[in-house]
């Protein structure tokens, strides 16, 4: 795969269209204008660009289960924004666009396991977002599926059955598992996902910290510090009483952008810009193309903190407010810093640095690079980390922030949004 930076004049299938860039047949995605209104007044300093993409993508794995093992169908996806450009995706990762084929190319792979009714045995099917900070209002069907272990599927060089065991470590490793392929297994069933039938099991009465991860998955409900009903409650009560709405608006419109013959981007902040690349390739459904990839300067930080709460792990999620967000928030991680980007409510600013601090008191458990989906990013870097924090540090959780086991969090990923 070959991928160059082009001017926009240089583009033959994207336009301006005096409000937003799009492609010429209407289809795949958009980049429009955003701008967000507090109470009925424009934030002038929160304008930006997002993706518009309604359609609903498929990313689903397909997996076979025998007497010893769980064997799941990876797919080695080249995208033009991948570090490396080939990283391990599922076994189906399309966007509507492309599966009903209106790019004109060769049709998607495997897509009827998911589709047609009676091809395979759909264990979860979900559907979950993407960046709020980057898309607007998007969402995919998070699928798992499972054929019989003695099923005949077409493997090709793209394609390729692995055990459970095999996959599990390059989750470890800087970019060699890819967003969607990540976001699938998270929303999976973790039972069935697992090395072991029962999620760390293999560390029962072995102590340390893989333990600890044991307990935290098997703790009743008695033993959590937050009910599972207070959590969700917690994060619907932030969605009916925010005073936030976002707008669509010109691209022309945003306040300190600017669009010149290379990109969108930002006369004031070190953020992302929007740049056209061309892509020439033997490995995708048609051999070249152009489109618009959102590019970052800036090395983000995704980082879940966790402490031992009577006796039990427990790991703080932070219901973040995002202006592509539909519910307008969503649990995440305990920090998402990906650079110079301007809160929605300043109020959270504090709770920002006092989370930063806390950060820098705790041990790193796990630390790896990954790269934002490649087909709209070019090389979006965040380093992804979990990090233990002293048994007495303090937390003040105020509105946003709440404690979940393991077990809790299985349950809330399998719910939409």
């Amino acid at each position: 795969m070959h991928v160059e930076a082009i001017p926009w004049s240089h583009s033959k299938e994207w336009v301006f269209d005096g409000r937003h860039l799009r492609h010429i047949v209407g289809a795949f995605f958009a980049v429009v204008g955003a701008a967000l209104y507090v109470n009925g007044e424009r934030q002038v300093h929160l304008d930006q660009p997002l993706i518009d993409q309604p359609e609903i993508g498929i990313l689903g794995f397909l997996i076979r289960t025998g007497r010893d093992t769980t064997d799941i169908l990876v797919q080695a996806k080249p995208e033009p924004g991948n570090v490396g450009l080939v990283q391990a995706a599922p076994s189906v990762q399309a966007t509507e666009s492309n599966y009903r084929r209106r790019h004109h190319g060769k049709p998607t792979p495997l897509l009827e396991y998911f589709l047609a009714p009676g091809k395979a045995t759909v264990l979860s099917d979900t559907l979950q977002s993407e960046q709020g900070t980057r898309f607007l209002a998007k969402y995919n069907r998070n699928m798992v599926v499972a054929v019989p272990h003695d099923a005949s599927l077409p493997e090709g060089s793209a394609l390729k059955w692995f055990s459970i065991h095999e996959l599990h470590p390059l989750l470890l490793q800087d970019f060699q598992i890819n967003t969607d392929a990540r976001s699938v297994l998270a929303s999976g069933p973790w039972r069935l996902l697992a090395s072991e039938r029962t999620p760390f099991g293999r560390w029962s009465g072995r102590g340390g910290l893989g333990e600890a991860f044991l307990h935290s998955f098997d703790a009743p409900e008695d033993r959590c510090a937050l009910p599972t009903t207070h959590i969700i409650e917690r994060l619907r009560r932030l969605r009916s009483t925010a005073e936030f709405v976002p707008a669509v608006v010109s691209l022309t419109d945003l306040a300190a952008w600017e669009i010149t013959d290379v990109a969108i981007r930002s006369t004031q902040r070190d953020t992302f810009a929007v740049r056209q690349f061309a892509v020439a390739t033997t490995e995708r459904e048609v051999t070249h193309w152009d489109q618009p990839l959102l590019a970052s300067p800036v090395e983000g930080q995704v980082v879940l903190l966790c402490q031992e709460r009577a006796g039990i792990l427990h790991f703080l999620f932070n219901a973040r407010p995002e202006i592509g967000f539909r519910e307008r928030f969503q649990y995440g991680p305990s920090i998402q810093d990906l650079g110079d980007e301007a809160m929605i409510l300043p109020a959270l600013q504090d709770q920002a640095a006092a989370l930063r601090d806390a950060r820098a008191r705790s041990d790193p458990l796990l630390s790896s690079l990954h790269s934002d989906e490649g087909g709209r990013f070019f090389r979006c870097i965040s380093r992804y980390g979990i990090c233990l924090l002293p048994r007495d540090a303090p937390i003040d959780l105020g509105d946003t922030l709440s404690w979940m086991t393991l077990g809790q969090i299985q349950v809330l990923v399998r719910h939409a949004g």
